[in-house]
């Protein structure tokens, strides 16, 4: 990596773990009336442990933190985890972490950060906007997670853990939202002891709003894009059979429905043509209005779209310690799910079709998946603790594209048909902790991984309509070894310091598109370096944990993009080549006195493409010898020294709080939060012009009122205070309808939204 980064990087973290520790002396001798940090325990690593005695860099927000950072799903979570970089086009998350990020998504593509449910795994980029209810914490953990989770968790795993039923007492809240854009929601949570030895708790939410996107086609809300019509319900059960075995049956049920804003970004934001870029959109109707793209929050589209999900899942968990020698957890899950999505694919209101007279719209997916982890875990004292494990996944998805036709009626095309595509996975794992002093010990996991994918089946086009050819579709298996080894070491009883070393990997897959293309792309891996320092400081009163990484990813994944003699355009994935990144990260929560409550995060980073390159892109020029598009037979369009979408230098977030007590017992809280990033492209392809990210700040502000008894709560905020928009994906790419322009199709974040809500706790 390059030096510049290595003397801008050490200072700055040696400059923060300074400053915190003279802070912590100053503050020593006026501390009688601060709190200590409550223990935070997590299950990152599948045992139960405080999270100041994992040799891992994880993040814990709980149910409380998420309420107070507004964070409802995935799309906020990045204000609050150092390296986290949160990314979307339609309704397809884009997560980026320590270099690596999600470029291809929908049913055959893996997340580059695993994300599970109750221990569930989340198969799609469209599931993992799920909604945050009644939930007890988010666990994040950075860098690959392979020997534990298995492929895909190739840039790190996000666990989302829900509240559990008690038998303790009859519990709970309701809570009601107004807000801007005529947002309401609803949330209920209610636990119930049924006996002494049996809970049921039911978590359930409404949320509606119109549309952040206004489209001005029509007058009215209604057509307008990025609405929200949200349902979730969940019921839990617990029976404590004895002393030594439990049983939780869980049901979920979500679903979603809204005006879809396009699979790929919903603004054409530029265009290149002959190497000049131009702003707008570069390849619109011939009869588009002069006013159809004002964006980012203003569009004119003549076709509605869609984004429709359905999922209803089944898990049963099974807790034994009757074997005596190892406590046996049992996992199965089957999960239905129904998905989607659809829109304008001229991004404007004009009304000319290309591509043999109809017009692209979208695609449908119906999928089941199933899924068991059987796992033991060492339940003895003495100075080995260890665990080991079997998980079986399968994944059925029956998809199939749509499209407008001119009479504007949504239709399969000829070229396709509905047909099945199928992955499974097996993975056989363990991990083992030993003391070698009191001080000092020594990790190491193993885990065997077989990844097995199927691809639906072709079209007969001897016969019309075509058929598919039942049996003919391509399938391919591939398995690899994982490891990790680490050191951890007591540096005094409040300061644990560690080094890791680990491995992991994405399984590869298919291009069903041309006879030019390759059939076939290959795994992806990565070597993962890691060192970390977790620091309890002020008597409990603050924590502080550093980390410093460097990932050697190999064989990446690439988006690259075909056209076809006929000028369509078709995308596909091949192994681009090396990314090697490199950071630091730190943690801080401090209670500062009783009142005064101060948490934080930053990171530097720097993530570089090596030897890596993908399909030309025409419409960019040769840009100074990386592409030359005169030679069919040249090289590709070669990435070298840019960086990975999303991967900005430095980020910083802040949370402050501080409690104003009121004289009849109340307490009014004012919480402000703070989040910067420097520059950062939207895509791979580094273009200053378009799709260059500049830094910005997104700021919040909550006012929260408290009962004396904290019965009652009333909450008013302001989300983006600053109102602006920012970057979330630039896919640079040439469109069907100029296969010698490149255009950037850009998702932006949401404007500024204010409420008030009001919740009661029994």
């Amino acid at each position: 990596m390059s030096s510049p980064f290595v003397h801008k990087a050490m200072p700055l973290a040696i400059a923060m773990a300074l400053g915190a520790s003279a802070q912590a002396v100053a503050l020593q001798a006026d501390s009688a009336d601060s709190k200590q940090i409550e223990e935070v325990i997590v299950t990152a690593t599948k045992r139960a442990a405080d999270i100041q005695d994992v040799s891992v860099a994880v993040t814990a927000v709980s149910g409380d933190q998420l309420k107070l950072g507004g964070v409802d799903d995935l799309t906020r979570l990045d204000g609050l985890v150092p390296g986290m970089q949160f990314g979307q086009s339609g309704e397809e998350v884009r997560l980026a972490i320590r270099g690596t990020r999600t470029n291809n998504v929908g049913s055959e593509a893996e997340q580059v950060v695993g994300i599970f449910e109750d221990g569930v795994y989340v198969p799609t980029s469209t599931q993992a906007l799920g909604s945050y209810v009644d939930l007890a914490r988010v666990e994040v953990l950075r860098g690959p997670q392979g020997t534990l989770y298995g492929r895909n968790t190739f840039g790190g795993t996000i666990n989302v853990v829900s509240n559990a039923p008690t038998t303790d007492e009859v519990n709970g809240y309701v809570q009601v939202l107004a807000g801007n854009f005529d947002r309401t929601k609803a949330e209920l949570a209610i636990n119930v002891p049924v006996s002494d030895n049996f809970a049921i708790r039911y978590a359930g939410m409404i949320d509606k709003r119109d549309g952040y996107i206004e489209n001005t086609y029509i007058d009215g809300p209604e057509d307008d894009m990025n609405d929200q019509d949200m349902t979730y319900h969940r019921l839990t059960a617990k029976w404590d059979i004895n002393d030594d075995n439990d049983l939780t049956f869980r049901i979920v049920d979500a679903t979603k429905d809204t005006n879809g804003s396009a699979i790929w970004g919903y603004q054409q934001t530029g265009s290149w043509t002959g190497g000049v870029y131009q702003p707008g959109h570069g390849y619109a109707p011939s009869d588009a209005s002069s006013d159809f793209d004002n964006g980012p929050w203003e569009v004119r589209r003549d076709i509605k779209g869609e984004a429709y999900s359905d999922t209803t899942g089944f898990t049963v968990v099974y807790n034994t310690s009757s074997l005596g020698f190892a406590d046996l957890k049992i996992t199965a899950n089957h999960t239905d799910y129904f998905g989607s999505q659809g829109y304008d694919s001229d991004y404007s209101d004009g009304t000319d079709y290309y591509w043999t007279g109809n017009q692209f719209y979208g695609y449908y997916n119906d999928q089941k998946t199933d899924s068991v982890e059987l796992q033991l875990t060492s339940n003895k004292d003495g100075a080995l603790e260890w665990l080991g494990g079997i998980y079986y996944y399968e994944q059925d998805a029956a998809w199939q594209y749509s499209e407008i036709s001119p009479e504007r009626e949504v239709i399969v095309p000829h070229w396709d048909n509905i047909g099945s595509y199928t992955s499974s996975s097996l993975g056989v794992f363990g991990s083992a902790t030993y003391s070698v002093t009191d001080d000092s010990r020594v990790t190491g996991g193993l885990r065997y991984a077989k990844d097995k994918k199927g691809l639906r089946d072709p079209l007969d086009w001897s016969d019309w309509p075509p058929k598919p050819i039942e049996g003919a579709g391509a399938s391919n298996s591939w398995d690899k070894w994982l490891w990790k080894l680490g050191v951890e070491h007591d540096v005094s009883d409040d300061q644990m310091a560690y080094v890791t070393v680990s491995t992991g990997y994405r399984s590869g897959g298919f291009n069903p598109i041309h006879p030019d293309v390759l059939p076939t792309y290959e795994p992806e891996d990565v070597i993962a370096s890691e060192v970390g320092l977790k620091n309890t400081l002020l008597d409990g009163e603050m924590t502080l944990n550093l980390a410093a990484y460097y990932n050697q990813y190999r064989d990446m994944h690439a988006q690259s993009f075909f056209i076809s003699g006929s000028g369509s355009v078709s995308e596909y994935t091949e192994n681009g080549g090396e990314i090697d990144a490199m950071g630091l990260e730190a943690e801080l929560t401090w209670n500062v006195t009783e009142r005064l409550h101060i948490s934080g995060s930053a990171a530097l980073a720097k993530a570089e493409f090596g030897d890596y390159s993908i399909s030309k892109v025409h419409g960019l020029g040769d840009l100074n010898g990386r592409q030359d598009l005169a030679d069919p037979d040249a090289k590709q369009l070669s990435l070298k020294g840019w960086s990975p979408a999303l991967s900005p230098e430095f980020t910083m977030g802040i949370q402050v709080s501080y409690d104003v007590p009121m004289a009849d017992g109340s307490t009014l809280r004012p919480y402000l939060q703070t989040y910067y990033s420097s520059d950062y492209y939207g895509h791979d392809i580094n273009m200053d012009e378009g799709n260059l990210q500049k830094a910005y700040t997104r700021s919040d502000a909550r006012l929260i009122w408290t009962s004396s008894d904290d019965m009652f709560e009333i909450q008013g905020y302001v989300l983006n205070i600053e109102n602006d928009a920012q970057m979330l994906r630039g896919l640079i790419f040439n469109p069907g309808a100029a296969p010698s322009t490149a255009s950037v199709q850009t998702q932006w974040s949401n404007p500024r939204t204010y409420g008030m809500s009001m919740t009661v706790h029994f």
